[in-house]
């Protein structure tokens, strides 16, 4: 396993933005965790008023997007491990595959594992696991994610 490359969490909303490319209200995650060449650990309180929570509960869209922003939020951090000034721009390029077992409430604390399995030519095939606050596994999925600037 490889060492935590973060000697503290980053936990301050404006390093967050600073990382990712997405703004308000788009943004999906609050938290950083954990960070290695390979994998990350991200978190995300799912504010009342996100503009993907219906009827108190954070869409499957919602999650999908987190999960990509937990990757967005990886590359932001090895970007400026690397001295970039900017977060890279990317998206979603494929689902391979993706479970939903439970949708998290308006205001639950999700914390979800991001894993790089194969990187070519700016498109990265990543894996992720995202729990809720009682460390119950609500959703997986496998995704490409296509890197452009």
């Amino acid at each position: 396993m490889e060492e935590n490359l973060l000697k503290e969490p980053i936990l301050d909303p404006e390093k967050i933005l600073m990382l990712i490319p997405q703004k308000a209200p788009f943004v999906m995650v609050d938290s950083l965790y954990a960070y290695t060449n390979l994998t990350g650990i991200t978190g995300f309180t799912i504010p009342k008023d996100n503009i993907l929570v219906e009827d108190k509960l954070f869409s499957e869209a919602g999650l999908i997007e987190h999960m990509a922003q937990s990757m967005s939020l990886h590359r932001g951090y090895q970007g400026h491990l690397a001295g970039l000034k900017k977060a890279r721009t990317g998206f979603i390029g494929a689902i391979k595959s993706i479970e939903i077992m439970k949708l998290p409430m308006a205001g639950e604390k999700l914390t979800t594992y991001v894993e790089i399995l194969h990187e070519v030519m700016g498109v990265t095939l990543v894996v992720a696991e995202t729990k809720n606050e009682k460390d119950e596994v609500i959703a997986t999925s496998e995704m490409k994610t296509v890197t452009v600037d």
